[in-house]
């Protein structure tokens, strides 16, 4: 822990999951999962290797539409600024299901909905029943933000499940077009919900701890999921994490050739030995790698395509005309080798900059450790 941050150090409330959402980059995701934090991520900023890294992670993941930077609060109220049309729709709603299917109830996403607009929010789940059908299916839970609008949110809900054909979790927009907290204590009071999710406000505040003791008072057995971007607070000029990532940058991993000694990896957890693993190519190395040692040691065709299928194997048989030489001992196979063992270790160290920056930043933080699914529905 490089920075000490006190604000995060209060211990999180009994019953309740908090999401670090904004976590849209690989980095950042796995950065949060060594640490058990629950991410919160925009299906319209994951690309196909978040995706994947989010399956591998196997921990309860909240995926949100990205509607919310569809439309702009004004003074005379929501503006469409970002529209988003039926290609891109369908572009995120694949993006859910291939996450429901893959983490089943660890999976919480958020419904097509329109910020502010409680009829359009109603067409869209309408439009999109099919695709709803099938993430529900798979076990996952829906949220549906509750939309201030004419309805009531108790009406407003009941005609969502109607539109969407599956059960739907209120959700509480506590930012853009945010629900009073009168009216979400009125509702949780009139309709004691299974499960609440409060959008966007940070675990951290005085008016997330009083609406925490509210919701227990009305509805004790409510279970409460609540997300914020834990990272927006701390990137910046002189903020820790920024800080610690140019610190993390400006640093190289040394003893290259025995255990290796990298403040990044030994963040991550991870232990990397040279004597332990050069004789296992298969481990580290890429096929790129072993096919440019087997140029650099001129192996014909047929030894080149068994180095390449089973490399430790052939690095431990005799080497081609050599007086009982193995192949790892020679000249030039151990001199490609170390070189591509030490373009391994670089890459390791660099690429996990921000996950190890992020590791140490939020070491603290009494949303740790939520890595079990105990309140996805």
């Amino acid at each position: 822990m490089l920075f000490d941050l006190a604000q995060y150090r209060k211990p999180l409330p009994v019953d309740v999951q908090v999401f670090a959402s904004g976590a849209n980059r690989e980095s950042e995701i796995r950065g949060f999962a060594l640490l058990g934090i629950p991410v919160g991520v925009s299906a319209s900023h994951l690309n196909d290797a978040a995706v994947s890294t989010l399956i591998e992670m196997n921990q309860p993941v909240m995926i949100d539409s990205g509607a919310f930077s569809e439309v702009r609060i004004t003074e005379r109220g929501p503006d469409t600024v970002a529209p988003i049309d039926e290609i891109e729709w369908h572009r995120r709603l694949d993006v859910y299901m291939r996450l429901a299917s893959a983490l089943g109830r660890l999976a919480i996403v958020v419904a097509p909905d329109k910020v502010g607009d409680q009829q359009e929010t109603l067409a869209r789940l309408a439009r999109y029943r099919k695709e709803l059908a099938i993430i529900a299916s798979k076990g996952a839970t829906i949220l549906l933000p509750l939309q201030v609008g004419a309805m009531s949110h108790g009406t407003f809900l009941d005609a969502a499940e109607a539109s969407a054909g599956v059960s739907l979790t209120p959700a509480m927009p506590m930012r853009k077009a945010a629900t009073s907290d009168v009216a979400l204590l009125s509702f949780i009071e009139d309709a004691r919900p299974r499960h609440v999710h409060l959008l966007g406000i940070g675990i951290g505040t005085r008016r997330a701890e009083r609406l925490i003791e509210a919701i227990r008072y009305f509805s004790p057995s409510t279970r409460i999921t609540m997300d914020s971007n834990r990272l927006r607070a701390v990137v910046g000029n002189r903020r820790p994490l920024t800080q610690v990532e140019r610190q993390l940058r400006r640093s190289e991993p040394e003893c290259i050739y025995r255990a290796v000694d990298s403040p990044v990896l030994a963040l991550m957890g991870e232990t990397l030995d040279y004597t332990d693993l050069i004789a296992s190519p298969s481990l580290w190395a890429t096929t790129e790698q072993l096919r440019g040692i087997t140029r650099a040691a001129q192996l014909r065709t047929g030894e080149t395509a068994l180095f390449i299928e089973t490399p430790d194997d052939f690095l431990q048989s005799p080497c081609r005309n050599s007086d009982g030489l193995t192949w790892i001992e020679h000249p030039v196979m151990a001199f490609e080798l170390d070189r591509a063992w030490h373009q391994y270790v670089d890459l390791r160290h660099s690429s996990n900059v921000r996950s190890a920056a992020i590791a140490s930043v939020f070491a603290d933080s009494p949303i740790c450790g939520q890595a079990l699914p105990v309140f996805v529905s």
